[in-house]
C-alpha cells in the first residue's frame, strides 16, 4: 500500500551514513512472526465458529435454523474440539515466539515502561509500522506527522482521516487498528501516562460540539446537527485517538532516539 506522504512535513534530505542506519529497527523475521500469528488466530476463530454450528438448534432472526443441532458429546464435536484446542496451543506458541523476539528489539525499553502496552501488542504494532523513524518509500527519516497519516490518524484541513465510500483508503488499516487496541488497553489499566492522557481528553471533549453533522451521534438516516453536543461514545473514540497518536509519538520519539545514538557511534 502506498502511503502518502504530507509535503509540508518534508525533513531536510539525510546523509549517507543516516542512510545506513536506516533500516536498523526493522525485523523481517518479526514480520513474519506476526503474520503467522494472524493467521493461526483467524483459523482458530474460525475453528470456534464451527464448533459452535455444529450444536447450535437455535433459529436466526430469520427463523432458520442454521446449526447442525449435534450432541456436545458426539464423535463429530469432539474431533472438532480436538481441532480447536491444536489451534490454541499453535497460537500460544506463536505468541510467545512473537514476545520473545519484540525483546530483542531496542525499542522494548519503551515496551516495559509503557503501562497497559503488553508486548504481543507492540510486536504487532511494530510488524506493521516497521521503523517508527524511518519513511521506507523515500528512504530517510519520518516526521511524526507521517507516521501519523501513515497509521491514519492524520488531520488535514481540520478534518480526520476517515473512509469515504468509494474511495480506497490512503493509511494502513492494520497499523490504526493495532495503535487503537493499545489505546484501549491502556485506558483500562491503572493508572499510567497514557490513562491520563485519555481522562484529560475526555474531560476537554464535555463540552464539545459537532463541527458538521455527524452520522455516529444521530441515528441511522438522522445525522446529528451541526452545532449539537457530541454523544458520550463519540467523545470516548476522540479521547481514544488522542491516545492512540500519543502512542505512535512516544514511539517514533524513542525509534529518534535509538537512530541519534546509532549514528553518534557511528561517527565516532
Amino acid at each position: 500500500m502506498t502511503i502518502i506522504d504530507h509535503p509540508a512535513a518534508m525533513p531536510e534530505p539525510h546523509n549517507q551514513l543516516e542512510s545506513a542506519t536506516g533500516h536498523l529497527l526493522y525485523s523481517g523475521y518479526l514480520c513474519l512472526l506476526s503474520d503467522s500469528l494472524d493467521d493461526i488466530e483467524s483459523l482458530r476463530i474460525a475453528t470456534e465458529n464451527r464448533v459452535r454450528a455444529l450444536t447450535r438448534n437455535e433459529a436466526d432472526r430469520d427463523g432458520e435454523i442454521r446449526g447442525l443441532g449435534l450432541d456436545a458429546r458426539s464423535p463429530e464435536v469432539a474431533t472438532a474440539m480436538a481441532m480447536l484446542d491444536t489451534m490454541k496451543s499453535l497460537e500460544h506458541e506463536a505468541t510467545k515466539a512473537l514476545q520473545r523476539e519484540v525483546r530483542k528489539s531496542p525499542l522494548y525499553g519503551w515496551v516495559k515502561r509503557s503501562r497497559g502496552i503488553g508486548e504481543k501488542q507492540a510486536a504487532r504494532l511494530l510488524a506493521v509500522i516497521g521503523n517508527p523513524y524511518w519513511n521506507d518509500l523515500h528512504d530517510r527519516p519520518r516526521t511524526v506527522s507521517e507516521l501519523w497519516a501513515y497509521a491514519g490518524y492524520s488531520v488535514i484541513g481540520g478534518t480526520a482521516q476517515r473512509r469515504h465510500k468509494g474511495v480506497k483508503s490512503n493509511w494502513n488499516d492494520k497499523a490504526k487498528s493495532r495503535a487503537f487496541l493499545m489505546a484501549q488497553s491502556c485506558v483500562k489499566a491503572v493508572g499510567g501516562h497514557y490513562r491520563e492522557v485519555y481522562d484529560a481528553a475526555r474531560e476537554q471533549y464535555v463540552d464539545a460540539v459537532h463541527p458538521v453533522d455527524c452520522v455516529r451521534c444521530g441515528p441511522a438516516g438522522k445525522p446529528a446537527l451541526a452545532g449539537t453536543p457530541l454523544s458520550a461514545g463519540h467523545q470516548h473514540a476522540r479521547a481514544l485517538r488522542r491516545v492512540s497518536k500519543e502512542i505512535l509519538r512516544d514511539l517514533w520519539i524513542e525509534a529518534r532516539a535509538v537512530h541519534a545514538g546509532e549514528l553518534l557511534t557511528a561517527a565516532a
